[in-house]
């Protein structure tokens, strides 16, 4: 009888253990994807932010020899253009920014809860094998899943104040070109 309650809670624990490596290379995979997404976002956006200057410095090449006040007004014209885009660009990477960190704040709390449920049945199975055992080795078996769930609640809440940092961040930067602009 005691061999069977063993037997089931190793089982049981190296299901639990199992289940937890998934949770935690599914939730890599997935925030690798993110970042991939926003890195080919922001090649894109500043690819296109390149060509948008390289079409204005032809035209303004082009327009240069005919009169030198609407050389002048056109050369103003697209330095104007020019910093618009660069703001909004900038805007883009940000915003974006925002997003990845959100996604991975929501990914890493998602994790924290599978994780902790992963670890309340790691503990009970702990618990049967120490009840088997002796009393002594349940204290000791319980003491690094404490640990976890602290580490892990210090990870969310440093998360969010990166998030949140982030926000102000670019909230300021928004501000900012609004008045570069004006």
């Amino acid at each position: 009888m005691a061999e069977n309650t063993v037997n089931e809670a190793t089982r049981s624990l190296i299901e639990s253990l199992r289940e937890s490596n998934q949770a935690i290379m599914e939730s890599t995979v997935a925030a690798q994807e993110r970042n991939v997404k926003f890195a080919q976002s922001v090649v894109e956006n500043g690819v296109e932010v390149l060509k948008s200057h390289v079409e204005s410095t032809r035209s303004l090449m082009q327009e240069v020899t005919p009169k030198q006040r609407e050389v002048f007004q056109t050369l103003a014209n697209g330095a104007v253009a020019a910093q618009e885009r660069n703001i909004q660009f900038a805007q883009s990477v940000l915003e974006n920014g925002i997003e990845v960190l959100k996604s991975h704040a929501e990914s890493t709390r998602s994790l924290t809860h599978t994780l902790l449920e992963q670890s309340q049945k790691q503990r009970e199975a702990f618990q049967t094998l120490a009840q088997e055992s002796s009393e002594s080795y349940r204290d000791w078996f319980s003491a690094p899943f404490t640990y976890f769930q602290q580490a892990f609640e210090v990870t969310e809440n440093l998360t969010r104040q990166g998030v949140e940092g982030f926000q102000k961040l670019a909230q300021q930067v928004r501000e900012n070109g609004q008045k570069a602009t004006a």
